[in-house]
């Protein structure tokens, strides 16, 4: 992202950037992004329901794909997911509707590239929008959706968020500066500037691959950090997994196993730290 290259005074191009977040070392293809199972909710899922809507978020409008229970269980607590650097593909559509499946939650997941149209289909195009994008614009558009989130009658003023990959990176970089999070869980994200890690108030989830050549080398300077701060928070490393691993539309970095585990844990968290 922009922002990353100035902040680190790293010259190299934007494309590599969009490779490397993606777990692609430079100078080999994108990864393909070939389905390999049908969706673990479908959209017409009767247990969910789902819409698509434009927030107010003062930059032209952000596009977002909301998923809620259709029960009148009572309250709801909120979950805003961050997705990758793919951008807001048909699988974070899926995991917002697998979360509100589970008849607890409503679930919003932006396009963080609306400010510059939207995700484009195909992965390469939806990098290099996705790309376009600053740390500054994520934080605002997750402001915007949280503001919308607690505004909606059912909600009961929590929300947690989770962030995958890109996402997960983000998500590090704003829990600090988003004090109403509940909590967060942060998929193979790098870590955010540890000088900033004592201001996080909120419990963490860290999911890792255990072969994640981006995100590993800054792994135990950010758990050293978070222990030192006193932040709350567990940390699974998940052996033989890629990064990218719960993504089950990438044949080529999909792990069912660890996503199985990591998403049971997920699920665990969020139902003990939304309480």
């Amino acid at each position: 992202m922009r922002n990353e290259v100035l902040h680190e005074g790293v010259l190299i191009s934007r494309r590599t950037i969009l490779l490397a977040l993606c777990g692609v070392p430079a100078g080999i293809g994108l990864l393909p992004h070939l389905a390999v199972a049908a969706p673990a909710v479908a959209a017409d899922d009767p247990r969910v329901h789902v819409q698509l809507l434009t927030i107010d978020n003062g930059a032209g409008g952000l596009q977002s794909y909301v998923a809620v229970p259709k029960t009148d269980r009572g309250q709801l607590t909120s979950i805003i997911v961050a997705h990758d650097a793919l951008g807001l593909t048909p699988h974070f559509e899926d995991v917002a509707r697998r979360l509100a499946a589970a008849g607890s939650f409503a679930v919003i997941v932006p396009d963080y590239a609306s400010r510059y149209g939207g995700t484009p289909a195909e992965p390469m195009p939806a990098h290099e929008v996705v790309g376009m994008t600053t740390w500054d614009e994520w934080l605002a558009d997750t402001r915007s959706a949280l503001g919308w989130l607690t505004r909606q009658p059912r909600s009961n003023g929590k929300v947690a968020a989770i962030g995958f990959g890109l996402g997960g990176s983000a998500l590090g970089r704003m829990m600090f500066q988003l004090n109403e999070l509940t909590s967060g869980v942060i998929f193979y994200g790098r870590a955010p500037p540890l000088e900033n890690v004592a201001k996080i108030a909120a419990p963490l989830l860290l999911n890792y691959a255990a072969d994640d050549r981006l995100v590993n080398p800054q792994r135990r300077a950010f758990e050293e950090a978070l222990k030192k701060a006193g932040v709350s928070y567990q940390a699974f490393i998940y052996e033989g997994a890629k990064h990218g691993f719960e993504d089950d539309t990438v044949s080529s970095t999909y792990s069912k196993d660890a996503a199985k585990l990591a998403w049971e844990r997920t699920m665990d968290f969020l139902k003990e730290t939304t309480a």
